[in-house]
């Protein structure tokens, strides 16, 4: 591979890493965001309750790795107020589509733009898996 080629597949790399390097889509933000939209539901720890899911224990229940694409396609749809789950449908979290947009590469190599906040939440929620 020339370098030019090399150049430019570390280009790409770089911008798809983006998301992973911001300040503002970090597991930091991210928990500024859960403590706004979550935590009464899903409690401080992220163990959830007697009817709401323990977001702790997502990657256990996906067989040890974490199910990014499902987490981020479930938090984009209910932002969007478009998902039910257990019978219990999640608060509309509008605010979350919101700001700027970056891209994200997902555990499954699929790439796509998203709301940095949802971004910025979903790895806070990798942040506490046990």
């Amino acid at each position: 591979m020339n370098l030019i080629g090399r150049n430019i597949i570390g280009l790409a790399v770089v911008a798809l890493s983006g998301a992973a390097c911001s300040p503002w889509t970090s597991p930091q933000a991210g928990r500024s965001i859960y403590a706004q939209n979550c935590v009464a539901c899903h409690g401080d720890d992220g163990r959830g309750g007697a009817q709401m899911p323990d977001l702790t224990g997502l990657s256990a229940r996906a067989g040890g790795t974490y199910p990014q694409r499902m987490v981020l396609d479930k938090l984009d749809g209910y932002a969007r107020g478009a998902v039910i789950y257990a019978d219990a449908e999640m608060p509309n979290f509008g605010d979350l589509l919101t700001g700027r947009l970056t891209r994200v590469q997902t555990d499954q190599g699929l790439s796509r733009q998203l709301p940095e906040r949802i971004v910025a939440l979903d790895a806070y929620l990798q942040s506490i898996q046990r």
